[in-house]
């Protein structure tokens, strides 16, 4: 079996708290929130799940047993060869009813469900029982590194079968157990700002997001390839100065330059705090490149490196970066052949993606 060497995206399928269910419309109607959490806008269910399932199903699993339908929709691929997922906390509203019934009723005659759906795999698990799939199964759950680890995953598989086709999907839920918990530890604002102003603000803190999105990875191109996923990089609790020897490590080893890469997608999250960091990073080396910015679109959480990805996928395949994105509008990328995505979560765990027009 053949070695990869590149990794195409060959689908698409996400639903986050813009209206970015339907792959033929990318981001023209943007929905404003005036509360510092921003939740997921969800298509009709019945077009993606049987109804009768859909009765027994939690909300965060009908949002990602959909957005994985719309995915294998969207790449023509009807059963791939293995599924993974990736989540930063899980199921944490389902986790809250079983515990909380615990508490109840004494540890006694407890719903099964609300177990069973808590679980990190669970959705893993709905997507290959729904579609019959039987090959390789796997979940990430590991906080802000979650969708990048079943990235590499998916990598690895590809390297030893290229014509393989791996469905990598992530979920985070917006649960208000843990909005509560994050407030006190400084993660969320706690004044109230609109997301669309969300990087004019001056505070510690960002806005809770949440979403599931999947992808359709092969080593082989395909008729619906959106774009080349070329190389990713993991930078946990940087000491002074390693992010930036690990940023030039990673464009040394793909051969890339300031002159060859064309738009830098930020994963600012609006926290004064931990975006100073960042934001010194990309004007030390990026500073007359075009960028944008998606955490007013997605909120913060553990897998929005994932929006992320779908953001810089959707602008290469359609040659557009769309306004409500673009930090500088008088520095306009020219048609984007090469995009860095360059994103950290509660300045933490940084990530370096790079991906490329097939």
């Amino acid at each position: 079996m053949a070695e990869a060497t590149k990794y195409f995206i060959n689908g698409v399928g996400i639903i986050s708290p813009q209206k970015t269910y339907d792959p033929n419309v990318f981001l023209t109607d943007i929905t404003r929130y005036d509360q510092n959490v921003l939740t997921c806008i969800a298509p009709d269910f019945k077009a993606y799940i049987n109804p009768i399932q859909m009765r027994r199903l939690s909300r965060m699993l009908r949002i990602g047993l959909s957005a994985a339908t719309i995915c294998l929709r969207n790449s023509r691929i009807s059963i791939p060869d293995g599924i993974i997922t990736a989540t930063g906390y899980g199921f944490l509203e389902e986790t809250a009813k079983f515990l909380q019934e615990i508490l109840v009723q004494g540890e006694r005659q407890l719903t099964p469900t609300y177990f069973m759906q808590s679980t990190s795999n669970a959705l893993a698990g709905l997507v290959a029982l729904t579609i019959k799939c039987m090959g390789y199964n796997n979940t990430y759950a590991s906080r802000g590194f979650a969708f990048e680890n079943a990235l590499t995953d998916a990598m690895m598989q590809l390297n030893e079968n290229a014509s393989a086709n791996i469905l990598i999907g992530s979920y985070d839920e917006a649960a208000e157990v843990q909005y509560k918990a994050s407030i006190r530890a400084h993660h969320f604002k706690t004044e109230y700002v609109n997301n669309l102003s969300l990087f004019n603000t001056n505070t510690r803190g960002s806005i809770q997001g949440e979403g599931s999105a999947f992808f359709m990875l092969s080593g082989k191109p395909s008729e619906s390839t959106w774009g080349i996923l070329d190389d990713i990089h993991q930078v946990y609790r940087p000491e002074q100065g390693a992010l930036s020897s690990e940023l030039e490590i990673f464009l040394r080893k793909n051969d890339v330059t300031n002159k060859s890469i064309d738009l830098i997608i930020s994963g600012a999250s609006g926290d004064s705090q931990h975006d100073a960091v960042l934001n010194a990073l990309i004007n030390t080396f990026f500073d007359d490149l075009p960028q944008a910015r998606f955490k007013h679109l997605s909120g913060e959480y553990c897998t929005a490196t994932a929006f992320a990805v779908w953001l810089g996928a959707s602008i290469l395949k359609r040659q557009q970066v769309p306004e409500v994105v673009v930090v500088d509008t008088a520095k306009i990328a020219r048609r984007p052949g090469t995009i860095l995505i360059v994103n950290h979560y509660m300045g933490k765990s940084f990530t370096y993606i790079l991906l490329k027009r097939i």
